[in-house]
């Protein structure tokens, strides 16, 4: 039987977890940057290992995607589109494991990935960003 958050999910077409896969350590966004906007010392000692990090999904520019930007905060529009020096240290870009439908922007959603940090750009859609969370899966909180 689904839970109603399961069944969100799997109408939504994103892969449903189970508990057991968010064992990952939970940080909040901000623990990721000094207040130069300087990666921390724990954005570090996390890089290429899995995370869990709780935001908003920002709205996707197409319907159904593999990527989302993770927000904060809820936000409406896109929140980047721009270059490393415009970075918002509240967003993160997240790479899923299959493709997936938008959840509502005002939704709160755990999301967890193996970290990424340093400019990059993403060959398939141009974003810029600085961090990112792959191979990630995504549960309504």
């Amino acid at each position: 039987m689904l839970t109603r958050r399961a069944a969100a999910l799997a109408f939504a077409g994103l892969p449903l977890l189970s508990e057991a896969s968010f064992a990952a350590e939970r940080i909040r966004m901000f623990e990721l940057y000094e207040d130069d906007q300087s990666f921390s010392k724990r954005a570090y000692e996390l890089q290429g290992k899995t995370i869990e990090i709780q935001g908003f999904m920002a709205p996707h520019l197409k319907v159904a995607s593999d990527f989302f930007i993770l927000s904060n905060t809820p936000v409406e529009t896109c929140p980047f589109c721009a270059s490393e020096g415009d970075w918002i240290d509240s967003i993160v870009f997240v790479r899923m494991k299959s493709q997936g439908e938008t959840i509502n922007p005002g939704r709160v959603i755990n999301t967890v990935g193996r970290l990424e940090i340093g400019a990059e750009t993403d060959a398939e859609t141009g974003f810029v960003s600085r961090v990112r969370l792959v191979e990630a899966a995504v549960r309504l909180a």
